[in-house]
C-alpha cells in the first residue's frame, strides 16, 4: 500500500511538474509570440511608412526632375532667343555698317568724279585757250578781243539797274589788250548809268585773259573773258557728248 501511494504521489508530482513546466513554457512562448506579433506589427507599420516615404520621395524626385526639365527647356529657349536677338543685332549693326561704307564709297566716288570733272573741265579750258592762241594770229586775237568786249558792253547795258550793285567808285578792268578810247568811254558811261555815281577806271593788262574783259567794281565782278565763257560752255558740251 505504501508503495502504491508512493508511486501515485510521484505520478501526481510528475504530472504537476509537467503541467507547471508546460504552463511556464506556454506562458513564455505566448509572451514571446505576443512580442513577435507586436514586433511584426511594428515592422509592418514601419515598412508601410517606409513605402509611403519612398513613394513620396519618388514623386518628389519625379516632380523635381520634371521641373528641372521644364526650367532647362526655358533656359534653352531663352538662350536661343537671346542668341537670335544678339545675332539679329549683330546683323543689323553689320548691315548698317555695310550700308554706311557703301554710301561713303558712293559719296567718295561721286566726289572724285566731281573733282575729276572739274579737273577735266579746267584742263579743257586751258587746252581750248591754248588752241585759240595757236589758231589765231596776234591780229586775230586782238580782233576777237575787241568783239568780245563790245558784246560784254552790250550785255551790261541791257542789264536791269537793280542787278548791278557795287560799293565804291573805282572799277578795275582786266584784259589781254588795251581798251580803245571809245570802249573806255562807253564802259564808263554804262557803269555810271547803272550805279548812279561817278566811276574811275583803272586798266590792267593780263595776257592770261587771252580775249575778253573782266570788270571789278567794289567786290562785284563781271567776267566776260573767253576763259569764263569756255568754263560755262564745257558742261553743255559734255551733256551734248553724252547724248
Amino acid at each position: 500500500m505504501l508503495i502504491w501511494q508512493l508511486v501515485l504521489i510521484q505520478i501526481v508530482t510528475f504530472a504537476l511538474i509537467v503541467f507547471f513546466l508546460r504552463w511556464v513554457l506556454y506562458s513564455h512562448i505566448s509572451h514571446a509570440l505576443r512580442r513577435l506579433q507586436k514586433l511584426n506589427q511594428e515592422n509592418l507599420e514601419k515598412e508601410k511608412a517606409l513605402k509611403e516615404e519612398l513613394e513620396r520621395a519618388k514623386r518628389e524626385a519625379e516632380r523635381e526632375i520634371e521641373e528641372g526639365r521644364r526650367q532647362g527647356k526655358e533656359i534653352i529657349a531663352q538662350a536661343k532667343e537671346e542668341a537670335d536677338k544678339s545675332r539679329d543685332d549683330m546683323l543689323g549693326v553689320a548691315r548698317k555698317e555695310a550700308k554706311r561704307m557703301i554710301n561713303e564709297a558712293i559719296r567718295d566716288c561721286q566726289r572724285k568724279k566731281t573733282e575729276l570733272d572739274l579737273e577735266m573741265q579746267e584742263k579743257a579750258v586751258y587746252l581750248a585757250s591754248d588752241m585759240i592762241k595757236s589758231i589765231f594770229t596776234e591780229h586775230g586775237q586782238e580782233d576777237l578781243n575787241m568783239r568780245l568786249i563790245d558784246e560784254l558792253l552790250l550785255e551790261i547795258k541791257g542789264l536791269d539797274k537793280g542787278r548791278l550793285k557795287a560799293q565804291g567808285d573805282k572799277a578795275e578792268v582786266v584784259s589781254a589788250y588795251p581798251l580803245g578810247d571809245a570802249q573806255k568811254k562807253s564802259l564808263k558811261e554804262i557803269l555810271i548809268s547803272k550805279l548812279k555815281k561817278d566811276i574811275t577806271l583803272t586798266e590792267k593788262i593780263d595776257k592770261e585773259v587771252i580775249s575778253g574783259l573782266i570788270i571789278k567794281v567794289g567786290g562785284f565782278v563781271i567776267d566776260g573773258s573767253i576763259k569764263n565763257k569756255l568754263k560755262k560752255i564745257m558742261p553743255l558740251m559734255k551733256e551734248r557728248a553724252k547724248k
